[in-house]
């Protein structure tokens, strides 16, 4: 890190100049040798700082899948970032002789929630600007004994907040969902005005900061076929999520809907609206990677930090082949950059 990067009087590092902290996910998946495709790829955003939160061996293993030069460097702290380098703190949590490639493991799943917990803990003290994740395996969580659903969750419990919310970003369309990580039947019951409401909002100031202030045109979609078609394929609709449109805009925010979930995102992407709230994981997520599975980016908002991560998952059946693409992981580390300066 340059001189210039730290306050004279205060001795802190400069906001600007802060580094992202990228945590290198499940250890068997695709997350190590991505890190190292990304930071090398000479894509990243002009003046981006990175530091790996993982394993150093782990990611030394990586480069010899990536086959591409990589300078690896060990810092103790994030302020020992080395431009021309891929800087990482290590870990120390695992070896390549812990696991095998592919294979869901508890020391993985222990590993990867290690470097999450790193990173939650340097944004909240703020030396570094926000945090990117690399995919985990929720199997390998479990395995190791840790009861949480995925990322989302357990930023959620470190910085202590319950208005919070998964959105997946892809052209310039943002994805806010009801429910995520649960049955279809446990999402019928978690689906209420209230909880409709609250994801509007949390998009809405998403949204706001993303476009520079301009208040975004908000599309709410049903849970039914046809938005239930006026009562005839279900009520939900109409005894809760148009009570939640009607609030929605009585707070000024612009919010249309329900529309029904198999066009609404189509009209998204024509341009109709910036954001769309989803009632059901799978009614968002199946649009959102059947139009571009490389490309999107999941973003945590309500957050007191910045988080956003890559769209995909640990991919154990391409995992150590060197095939896996980056794309993804540079869109989620342009994200947390624009989101980090807006703070």
């Amino acid at each position: 890190m340059t001189a210039a990067a730290h306050d004279r009087n205060t001795g802190m590092i400069d906001n600007a100049a802060r580094p992202l902290a990228l945590t290198m996910g499940d250890p068997a998946g695709i997350g190590p040798e991505i890190a190292l495709k990304a930071l090398t790829s000479g894509d990243l955003p002009p003046d981006c700082r990175i530091i790996v939160i993982g394993d150093l061996s782990v990611l030394e293993q990586a480069a010899g899948f990536v086959g591409r030069p990589a300078r690896i460097h060990a810092v103790s702290s994030a302020a020992e970032h080395r431009d021309g380098f891929v800087n990482v703190l290590d870990m120390r949590c695992i070896t390549p002789a812990d696991f095998t490639m592919g294979v869901v493991s508890a020391k993985c799943g222990k590993a990867a929630y290690a470097y999450i917990l790193k990173a939650i803990e340097l944004a909240k003290a703020g030396l570094v600007a926000g945090a990117v994740t690399n995919p985990i395996n929720k199997e390998a969580l479990r395995a190791a004994g840790i009861d949480y659903p995925g990322h989302t969750e357990i930023f959620a419990h470190e910085t202590g907040v319950t208005d919070y919310s998964m959105v997946f970003q892809l052209d310039a369309v943002a994805v806010a969902h009801v429910t995520t990580h649960c049955s279809v039947r446990q999402a019928l019951d978690l689906i209420t005005t209230d909880r409709v409401v609250r994801m509007a909002r949390l998009l809405d100031a998403t949204l706001r900061r993303m476009l520079d202030g301009r208040a975004p045109a908000i599309a709410v979609g049903g849970l039914n076929p046809h938005a239930g078609e006026n009562g005839l394929f279900g009520d939900e609709e109409i005894s809760r999520i148009i009570p939640a449109v009607k609030l929605a805009r009585a707070e000024g925010m612009n919010v249309s809907g329900p529309f029904p979930p198999d066009t609404v995102f189509m009209r998204a992407f024509k341009g109709e609206f910036d954001g769309v709230v989803a009632m059901l994981h799978d009614h968002g997520f199946v649009a959102l990677k059947s139009r571009d599975f490389e490309n999107g980016v999941n973003i945590t908002v309500g957050l007191p930090i910045v988080r956003t991560s890559v769209g995909h998952g640990t991919a154990f059946d391409i995992a150590g082949a060197g095939a896996a693409s980056e794309k993804s992981l540079l869109a989620a580390i342009r994200t947390a950059q624009k989101l980090s300066a807006r703070r």
